[in-house]
């Protein structure tokens, strides 16, 4: 379900090989018996803090409970997932057009003096033409998730673009309101359909069975194998433990992997803005010509798009621990403090970047 979920909802950034986010949960090193998923009052997508995806659910809910189309849970992570998609597309797309904008300026620019600026002109033409067609494959994604919410929310195509058009304005990137977590309890894979279903079958209760915690490095295969060997229930309640605890494992790792290239995004935005304001400054005094500030520009959006698209990753992976864990988990909300920025990498150039 998990790997299903990131394939097919996953919000890579297009052509660029960036795969991040707004890097809103920091790694801290909290202690494993205060995770950010454990039992809670609260509905675990409600730590997204927004009131049009609380509305889309819940239209969501309603339509799963009259068809036999999406089950409830599977209609929570379906719509929180394509909500994502839909958000981050669409505050891309906003970028890249400021970036065809300022392409087309520049190239008004240099008209004057084409003999001066010939190789230039070529690459500005070049430049168009890719954002052009990262704004198309942009477009295509974001109607396919466009299409999936007014289907099962039940919504129209009108209400939904309003919505949608205000988050756009306030620039809000889809944020998960909880510190990212190092460890997440194993009695939480109770809440899995696979476990619930073995365990009758044997007559037990998951709950009171289930101890410790899960991690990361369970994935690697470094972790105790006789963890579970006391167990009952062999063979089939054995298995779905292990299996939950794999795929919990797993959904960690990229939780916790997409958290540290939000950072690194995070830092080069802010770089970039930093970078941005001094050329405005420099051409105001004269120091450096319009041409030459709206490449500093380019570079900003640019930036802004990618950090757009990591905090989409970021935000699905943290939707799809919620679903390797069942997605009945309740969130218990923490401040989210200020990220820890990874290794900077080198900064991608314009063309072919999107």
């Amino acid at each position: 379900m998990v790997a299903m979920l990131v394939g097919a909802l996953g919000i890579a950034c297009a052509g660029s090989g960036v795969s991040a986010s707004y890097a809103m949960a920091q790694r801290e090193a909290m202690p494993v018996a205060a995770p950010a998923l454990r039992a809670g009052a609260r509905p675990w997508w409600s730590a997204f803090e927004s009131e049009t995806l609380n509305t889309l659910i819940a239209d969501a809910g309603h339509g799963a409970a009259a068809s036999s189309d999406l089950d409830t849970p599977a209609a929570e992570i379906g719509v929180s997932a394509a909500y994502v998609a839909l958000v981050v597309q669409t505050l891309r797309m906003t970028y890249v057009e400021s970036v065809l904008t300022a392409v087309r300026r520049q190239s008004q620019l240099i008209a004057a003096s084409p003999a001066l600026h010939d190789d230039f002109a070529r690459e500005l033409k070049r430049r168009e033409a890719g954002a052009a067609a990262a704004m198309k494959k942009i477009d295509a994604q974001r109607e396919a998730h466009f299409a999936f919410l007014v289907a099962h929310c039940g919504v129209s195509e009108e209400a939904l673009n309003e919505a949608i058009a205000d988050e756009v304005a306030q620039r809000r990137l889809p944020r998960f309101a909880a510190s990212l977590p190092q460890a997440v309890p194993t009695v939480l894979l109770a809440n899995r359909d696979d476990i619930q279903l073995a365990a009758s079958l044997y007559g037990i209760e998951p709950r009171a069975l289930l101890g410790g915690t899960i991690d990361a490095a369970e994935e690697a295969g470094e972790s105790d194998p006789s963890a579970d060997a006391d167990l009952p229930g062999s063979p089939l309640f054995l298995q779905a433990v292990a299996q939950g605890r794999a795929e919990v494992a797993e959904a960690l790792r990229r939780l916790q992997a997409s958290n540290d290239v939000a950072a690194d995004a995070t830092r080069r935005t802010h770089e970039a803005k930093d970078e941005f304001e001094r050329s405005k400054l420099r051409m105001s005094r004269g120091e450096m010509s319009e041409v030459q500030m709206l490449e500093d520009f380019q570079g900003l959006m640019l930036d802004q798009q990618r950090l757009a698209a990591a905090n989409g990753e970021l935000a699905i992976a943290w939707i799809a621990l919620v679903a390797s864990l069942g997605s009945r988990t309740p969130v218990l909300l923490r401040g989210s403090p200020a990220p820890d920025a990874a290794a900077l990498r080198a900064r991608s150039g314009l063309v072919g970047s999107f």
